[in-house]
């Protein structure tokens, strides 16, 4: 690598940005997703188990505070599932958009069409960011809402 051109020090830095992309593909589908899925799992079981306890006593209880939890948790489930399926398709094309820089680069010609494998990995970025934002504010709200439930009425 002595000789290594500048032009070459670009095309090894768009390869080894693939390979990032690809183990960050493998990184945001085993991570932050998973712990938001079991958490909202465990507190929509956890909290289903106990509310059959609560709800066989001969106590008023308003439970519209916990149902409003367990659509909460509901909804945190199916986003994340959701931007899971968007930011696979997310780094797909980026893969593309940096294959085709690589191919630049080196001179040959592209593949498909840049500027819109361009748009849609940004415009797929943002709609994973809008996701797991969503994802995570739903379990966050949905957690208070359970603990909000369970102190007036415990």
């Amino acid at each position: 690598m002595e000789n290594e051109t500048q032009k070459d020090r670009y095309i090894r830095k768009l390869e080894e940005h693939i390979i990032h992309s690809k183990s960050s593909t493998i990184y945001s589908s085993n991570r932050i997703d998973i712990l938001i899925i079991t958490i909202s799992t465990t507190a929509l079981v956890t909290t289903i188990g106990f509310s059959k306890t609560i709800l066989n006593e001969e106590i008023n209880i308003d439970v519209e505070l916990l149902k409003c939890s367990w659509l909460l948790f509901v909804i945190s489930i199916v986003v994340n599932l959701l931007s899971q399926q968007s930011s696979y398709h997310s780094h797909k094309y980026d893969i593309m958009v940096t294959n085709n820089l690589i191919r630049t680069a080196r001179g040959k010609n592209i593949i498909g069409d840049e500027v819109r494998q361009g748009r849609l990995c940004n415009t797929l970025n943002s709609l994973t960011e809008g996701l797991n934002l969503t994802s995570l504010l739903s379990l966050i709200i949905g957690l208070i809402t359970v603990v909000i439930f369970f102190s007036n009425n415990i």
